[in-house]
Order: C-alpha cells, then sequence, then structure tokens
C-alpha cells in the first residue's frame, strides 16, 4: 500500500466516522421529503384531502380567498398552493396571525374551510428543518457544510483507495454466509460503488447548498437586518381569478402552481407556475407573472430559461439535490438510492465498531 493510498484510506475512515451518524439522518429524512406532500396527506386526511365530485369542477379561487379572509380577518394570507395535477387535494393557505404562521385548508370544490394548524408543528416542515438546519439554524448549517464536505471526501477518498478493484464489487457481490466483518464490508461496497454518483451528487450539491447559507452570509454583502413589520391583513382591489386569466394567455400553456399575496401595501402579487417551455432543472417554478394587486396591471413577467447563469446553476444544483426532476420516477430511483447510502454509511459505521472489539 502506497503512502497516498493510506493517506486516501485514512481520509475515508475519518471522514465517514465524523459525519456518519448526520450522513444515517440526512439520508433517512431526505427519503421522508421526496414525498412530504403524499405523507403529509396520509397523516392529516381530514384537513388536506378531499372527494373530488364527479364533474371534477372547481370553484373559482376568489371563493377560496373570501373564504379565508371571513375566517381569518385580521391575518395576512402569504401563499395559496393550488395543487392543479391533484384532484384530492385540498387548497393550502400559508398565513400570518399575529407572530403565528399557519396552514389553512379549503375545499377546491365547495369553497368551504377544513381546518388549520401551526405551520412549525407540522410533521413534514420539523423534518425538513431536521434535514436543512438540524433544527438549529445557523449552528446547524455549518455542522451541515461540514458533514457535506466529509461525504464528498469518503466518497472520493473510497474511489481512489478502491480504485483497482471497483467494478469487481459486482462479481464477489455479498458474501451472506461469511462472518458478519466481511458482510458488512460487501455491502458497504457493493452499494457504495452501485450508488457513487448519487452520494458524490448529495455531498456536492448539499455542501453547496450550506456554503451559501455560511460562508457566503458570513463574509458577502451585509444584509439589512430590522423588526419583522407586524402582519397586515390582505385587501385586494382586483380578482384573483381574473390574474390567473391573464396569466394564461402571457404565458403559453402556462399553469399556475401557488398566488403569492403581497407582503406589504407596495408589494406584488405573484404568480408562479409552469408554461408549456419548461425545464424541469430550473426549479419547482419556471415562469411567474407580478401583477398591480390594486389595478390588476401586469408589471413583470419572468421565465426560467431567460434567467441569468448564476440562477440556472443553484436550481439545477436544487433540483438534482431534491430528485424532483424527473416526477415520480426520479423520486422513486432517489428513495432506492437513498436506502443505499442509509446502508452504506451504516456498515461503514458497523465495520468501524467490529475493528475496534
Amino acid at each position: 500500500m502506497t503512502r497516498t493510498d493510506k493517506l486516501a484510506y485514512s481520509l475515508h475512515r475519518i471522514s465517514g466516522l465524523v459525519g456518519g451518524l448526520f450522513l444515517l439522518m440526512l439520508s433517512l429524512t431526505g427519503c421522508i421529503l421526496l414525498f412530504d406532500n403524499a405523507i403529509d396527506g396520509w397523516l392529516n386526511p381530514s384537513i388536506v384531502t378531499v372527494a373530488a365530485p364527479a364533474n371534477g369542477g372547481r370553484q373559482p379561487y376568489d371563493a377560496a380567498v373570501q373564504t379565508l379572509q371571513k375566517q381569518f380577518p385580521n391575518a395576512q394570507l402569504r401563499n395559496l398552493i393550488l395543487y392543479p395535477g391533484a384532484t384530492n387535494r385540498a387548497l393550502r393557505a400559508d398565513l400570518n396571525e399575529g407572530r403565528e404562521r399557519l396552514w389553512a385548508y379549503v375545499d377546491p370544490y365547495t369553497g368551504r374551510f377544513l381546518g388549520q394548524r401551526n405551520m412549525q408543528n407540522a410533521f413534514v416542515r420539523q423534518v425538513r428543518n431536521l434535514h436543512e438546519h438540524l433544527l438549529a439554524p445557523p449552528i446547524g448549517d455549518w455542522v451541515l457544510l461540514l458533514v457535506g464536505i466529509c461525504l464528498v471526501t469518503s466518497v472520493l477518498t473510497g474511489t481512489w483507495y478502491y480504485r483497482k478493484s471497483l467494478l469487481s464489487v459486482f462479481s464477489i457481490g455479498v458474501r451472506w454466509n461469511k462472518p458478519k466483518r466481511i458482510v458488512y464490508g460487501d455491502l458497504h461496497k457493493y452499494l457504495g460503488v452501485a450508488a457513487l454518483l448519487f452520494l458524490l451528487i448529495m455531498g456536492a450539491t448539499g455542501t453547496f447548498f450550506h456554503w451559501e447559507k455560511t460562508v457566503d452570509r458570513l463574509f458577502g454583502e451585509e444584509r439589512p437586518r430590522g423588526p419583522r413589520p407586524e402582519p397586515v391583513a390582505l385587501k385586494l382591489n382586483t380578482s384573483v381569478d381574473a390574474l390567473l386569466a391573464k396569466s394564461a394567455t402571457t404565458v403559453p400553456g402556462f399553469v399556475a402552481e401557488v398566488i403569492s399575496f403581497p407582503d406589504g401595501p407596495d408589494g406584488p402579487l405573484v404568480v408562479r407556475g409552469n408554461g408549456a417551455d419548461a425545464n424541469p432543472f430550473y426549479g419547482k417554478f419556471t415562469a411567474a407573472t407580478e401583477f398591480d394587486p390594486n389595478t390588476g396591471e401586469l408589471t413583470k413577467v419572468f421565465n426560467a430559461n431567460e434567467a441569468d447563469a448564476e440562477y440556472k446553476f443553484e436550481h439545477i444544483n436544487e433540483e438534482l439535490h431534491y430528485g424532483r426532476f424527473g416526477g415520480l420516477i426520479s423520486k422513486t430511483i432517489y428513495f432506492i438510492l437513498s436506502l443505499a447510502m442509509t446502508i452504506v454509511t451504516a456498515t461503514g459505521l458497523l465495520i468501524w465498531w467490529t475493528k475496534r472489539r
């Protein structure tokens, strides 16, 4: 074994141990986040899911806005999630009521208010906060930056160390009849090679995200800080449905996904979604239209295909990390690979443990 190989093995072992338990958590929470909407529906069927009528006709979205205004007369309506492709999904509104963030639900077919809950207490929200911040930003962001670097280091050093026998793992397979230490080793190498590209993508994109949240913010341009403004109740002088119709005629093939309401008296109303030319690697929403909420005048049209390189790079990283770019197919593949990542991490820790005994 050369000195370089010894160094690579040492770095592989150290980086795996440092990031090991965190990587187990990240791979498991990542599996949940791949199907967060479905899981949220299973956990909260009485307010999240609805029965679509035979005719499938939705009420105007203005009716849903009016329902929310009556139910929460003093709250700030931030977003209305439309779920256009899910016939059994309730509309979800994000609101600020005082200092409390709420998710409120309206039946899109009847306009009936279904219920509300604290956003921060939602299971899928807590899982996302754990996955992205360890429940403790900004300290958690720094820890996850280190974990991302450890994963990249572990993948690269492991690839280097086993470079001469990398593909032989598929012919050897997993020798289940051998002692546990050998079984752990075979599983670790077999799944590590099978999921090699996925592990590298997860490490690189995760490192990029937390580099932005930590190092960039620490040494970048200082962002203005101040007290959070008090929520302002929504007062619209124009029809939401009219703005959605105008968006559909402005952007070819436009399908609206989210309506973002003004966050202040002079803020725009933004309709986000995807047009016919949507590139799934450029984010969940690749098109948007902005309106003056008082006059209904169209003030801006956004198309991700025309965005700058920085925007595209950031969103490509996000889609590669979360596996949304291919719909259910890519999410299923990512789920399987995330389970492989869990086993690779667990067996690496078990190999270290058995060698200590």
